[in-house]
């Protein structure tokens, strides 16, 4: 659906610049701060958090395959 196309760019937009933004933290972190204070308005309740924790995971997992390695998925964690 487009929506769904849109809405997926948007999230692999959004990879792309933390990846980029990693060699510049004072950049990347007011960029994943703005980030998250637009999720917040979406209000999703707590207990859905490691439901999309596991989600991200999974897509990154399979977006990345064989470059999918321990040290990505330790990094994206602490993100």
């Amino acid at each position: 659906s487009p929506a769904l196309r849109r809405l997926f760019a948007k999230f692999v937009n959004a990879i792309g610049c933390t990846v980029a933004g990693l060699h510049d933290v004072g950049k990347l972190v007011p960029l994943l701060m703005k980030l998250g204070m637009r999720h917040i308005q979406y209000r999703v309740p707590e207990q859905y958090w490691a439901v999309l924790g596991t989600a991200l995971d999974l897509t990154l997992q399979d977006t990345l395959g064989e470059a999918y390695t321990g040290e990505v998925k330790s990094a994206w964690t602490m993100v």
